[in-house]
């Protein structure tokens, strides 16, 4: 599916990501309420919640049509991701959420992703894949309580689908825009 971008200038910092439905968002920024308060950190807006797959920067505008012809041809089942805990990055000063175990249809959506953008000449950050989700950045704590890493209840997140984002500066505060969207096959039963 394309959306059609809208931009000033001649280039555009994007970056391919799961994009949680409503439900899926309002129950990790439920989580990053309690963890926020907890570490006394800034909590990310709802909005800007997600999980992202490869990150590409800044490319041309002119590249935008050569990336979703690459991202059209690629293939992978449908998931479920499930958030079970959360971590902190002490060198970024961040806490983020994840999956103890990550499901290998995540995996090769990204190898696809990756090798994809790399057969059609893209760029990307080529850094080994680690799924997290961010909650709360600048953290006051050095470490993550023990009581706070592990989920009473996993957050069970259906993945259907992917995004290209568009991501851009306004009003002091960084807007993540899906500007392409592409849907995972249904899983055989």
């Amino acid at each position: 599916m394309l959306i059609k971008v809208l931009t000033s200038g001649k280039s555009v910092r994007v970056f391919f990501a799961i994009w949680p439905e409503e439900a899926i968002r309002n129950q990790l920024c439920s989580l990053s309420e309690r963890l926020g308060v907890a570490c006394s950190g800034r909590r990310m807006r709802a909005e800007n919640i997600h999980l992202t797959l490869v990150f590409l920067g800044e490319i041309r505008v002119s590249q935008l049509d050569m990336l979703r012809s690459a991202a059209n041809t690629v293939r992978e089942q449908r998931f479920d991701f499930i958030v079970d805990r959360a971590e902190y990055w002490k060198y970024s000063r961040l806490v983020y959420a994840t999956a103890g175990e990550v499901p290998q249809r995540l995996i090769r959506l990204v190898d696809l992703l990756k090798a994809h953008m790399s057969a059609n000449g893209l760029s990307f950050e080529n850094r080994t894949f680690k799924p997290h989700i961010t909650l709360v950045r600048k953290v006051s704590l050095n470490f993550l309580p023990n009581s706070l890493r592990y989920l009473d209840k996993p957050i069970i997140w259906p993945v259907n689908d992917w995004v290209l984002v568009k991501s851009e500066q306004a009003s002091d505060r960084t807007v993540y825009t899906p500007i392409g969207r592409w849907a995972l096959i249904p899983t055989q039963r």
